[in-house]
């Protein structure tokens, strides 16, 4: 009997129309809620353990609860403002397709233009360590180039995703 009770004051009431629209807000607003109350504990959490290791001087720990504490932070954040999200009811599907398109079509440019820049920064590196003839720095400006080029590539496909 209790528990019936709790929940009550758990659970969002349902909306009195029968309007999925307004259905779905309702449960995407109860989810975004508790999703921004548990990022919050976590950050809470991360704060003790940052709190209690500053005492120890181990820095790996320090690490770990600050890294835990971001990570609550960043929950918190990445709920904090759904409406960005929001499509209006009016949108037909080929207007949110045309405006989804135009999105995958404006990720794929900026892709291509920061896999360039990490090939042309691969290059450089890699010319300045054959220059100086060190293996460690030829590997890292191999690979800055291969993940420029891959990051590249990639995004040429985003288009494939738009219907």
């Amino acid at each position: 009997m209790h528990l019936l009770l709790l929940s009550g004051h758990i659970l969002p009431p349902l909306p009195s129309t029968s309007d999925p629209a307004a259905i779905a807000q309702s449960g995407i607003d109860f989810f975004s809620t508790w999703i921004a109350r548990i990022g919050g504990i976590v950050a809470f959490i991360g704060a003790v353990k940052f709190a209690l290791s500053v005492k120890s001087d181990d820095a790996k720990e320090q690490l770990q609860a600050v890294l835990t504490m971001v990570s609550g932070f960043m929950i918190v954040a990445a709920v904090g403002n759904l409406g960005i999200f929001e499509i209006p009811s009016s949108y037909t599907a080929t207007a949110a397709n045309e405006e989804f398109a135009a999105i995958m079509r404006f990720i794929g440019r900026w892709a291509r233009r920061v896999g360039a820049l990490a090939m042309f920064l691969g290059g450089i590196l890699f010319g300045l360590a054959t220059k100086d003839n060190n293996p460690g720095s030829k590997v890292t400006g191999l690979k800055t180039m291969a993940a420029g080029g891959i990051t590249a590539a990639v995004s040429t496909l985003l288009p494939l995703f738009v219907t």
